[in-house]
């Protein structure tokens, strides 16, 4: 076993491009191998003939994505005080702080699965699942959820490996899940015939493995996990929160607007959910470069604001936002050109290939703007701001989609849904580059 390294500031020197083109494209190949899953698991049980298994995976899906979300939050708060901490030359407290907020994040997720469990059933109906729909993805949920514990593990695990510039290593850690979860889905599914379940009890396989290596890649090359007692716990609490709950509630308000839109679109019926399903399983493939580069410029960020090094930080951002401009044109071109044959391999008819055809020809190329917000926030996380991204994203989800919605359902019906959706992400995407463009201006004292 190789001896592990010392934690250093890797982002205070070089060029800017180049790392956040590093990190990106590693981070990129592991959610790929997530949300590629994802997709299979869409494909595979499309491939049973029943309508209500995919709108199923679309309403669990969205509570999953609730329960994500806290995960999530926990994470970012875990690589934002690791990678500042790092900026700032200290790599014990660095250690330490990451270790410590592991622990916090793994308590908390257990907490919040025993609290959430009960009420699985209400909450797909709320979001307007019924009938056998509702059986479906409540028997996905029960078996997904008690998950959550190694998915907060392995989410802080994978910021610790970012906020070190081993954005590699956790695309490891990331894609031995995904291949193990590619593997048992069809034996599952099909050899066992056991359905939506055996799509269910692949992810659980997939959430063990991909902890058991982030930890152990943590530990191998960097040594990174010290001994955690209650006193380093009530240390650091206070901070751990501090960051932990705007950052929770920032992505909390993005299930929540996404629960108004699809309870929208579940007025017109399962086939409709299906196709509203399936772009949302194919968003993150598509856009997977602007999904990784939000998560891939915060150690950047943080390790340049623990320096105080703003003109770097200030060059990220520009890149960034350059990045996402021209990745998501050329990716609406090619969505374009394979829309006949996604809707095709999706056996996508009705008003599922309504809305699918409309998202790829048409609504897709919104999602530049969507990916402003998501660098935006992601920099006022890492400058030590986070309450601004709570208030952006809460805004985009309540301001910037409820009326969106409801005005394009009025006037043009299910096609008006993602019409909506795309005029909200284009409001708020230009108040995201405005916003952090000013702030940034004056941090820097101009």
């Amino acid at each position: 076993m190789s001896k592990p390294q010392t934690a250093t500031a890797k982002f205070l020197e070089g060029s800017i491009p180049k790392h956040v083109m590093t990190m990106t494209l590693s981070s990129t190949v592991g959610l790929i191998g997530i949300f590629m899953v994802d997709l299979l698991d869409m494909f595979y049980l499309s491939m049973l003939g029943q309508e209500e298994l995919a709108a199923a995976i679309g309403f669990a899906g969205l509570i999953s994505f609730f329960n994500i979300s806290f995960c999530i939050g926990m994470s970012i708060t875990t690589g934002i005080v690791t990678a500042r901490t790092l900026g700032q030359k200290k790599p014990d407290l660095a250690r330490s702080l990451f270790s410590t907020f592991h622990a916090i994040a793994i308590m908390l997720s257990i907490l919040i699965m025993v609290l959430i469990f009960p009420f699985l059933q209400w909450l797909l109906v709320q979001v307007g699942a019924k009938g056998p729909t509702l059986d479906f993805a409540s028997s996905y949920l029960w078996i997904v959820v008690p998950t959550l514990p190694f998915l907060a593990s392995t989410m802080c695990a994978n910021s610790g490996l970012r906020s070190l510039g081993e954005a590699k290593l956790a695309m490891y850690a990331t894609l031995s899940g995904s291949l193990v979860n590619a593997v048992l889905d069809p034996i599952l599914i099909f050899g066992f015939d056991m359905g939506i379940e055996g799509a269910a009890w692949a992810t659980v396989v997939a959430r063990i493995v991909m902890m058991i290596v982030a930890i152990r890649l943590l530990v191998k090359t960097h040594d990174f996990f010290v001994k955690v007692n209650l006193d380093l716990i009530l240390k650091h609490s206070r901070e751990f929160f501090s960051i932990s709950i705007p950052a929770i509630l920032t992505n909390l308000a993005t299930p929540i607007g996404n629960a108004y839109i699809v309870s929208t679109v579940a007025i017109y019926g399962a086939s409709a959910v299906a196709g509203y399903a399936i772009v949302g399983r194919i968003v993150p493939i598509a856009f997977a470069i602007v999904f990784a580069l939000s998560g891939s410029i915060g150690p950047i960020v943080g390790q340049n604001f623990g320096a105080k090094v703003y003109d770097r930080i200030e060059q990220t951002i520009n890149f960034s936002y350059l990045l996402t401009a021209v990745y998501s044109i050329v990716m609406w071109g090619l969505l374009w050109l394979l829309s006949p044959l996604i809707v095709e391999l999706f056996s996508a008819t009705g008003d599922a290939e309504v809305l699918l055809s409309l998202f790829l020809q048409f609504t897709s190329v919104m999602f530049l703007f969507t990916g402003i917000t998501f660098v935006s926030n992601a920099v006022f996380n890492n400058l030590g701001n986070p309450k601004y991204s709570t208030v952006m994203n809460w805004s985009k989800a309540t301001i910037g989609t409820i009326p969106f919605i409801y005005l394009g359902n009025q006037y043009y019906g299910l096609e008006g849904i993602l019409y909506g959706q795309a005029a909200g992400n284009f409001v708020f995407g230009v108040i995201a580059f405005v916003s952090i463009k000013i702030y940034v201006a004056r941090k820097k004292g101009v």
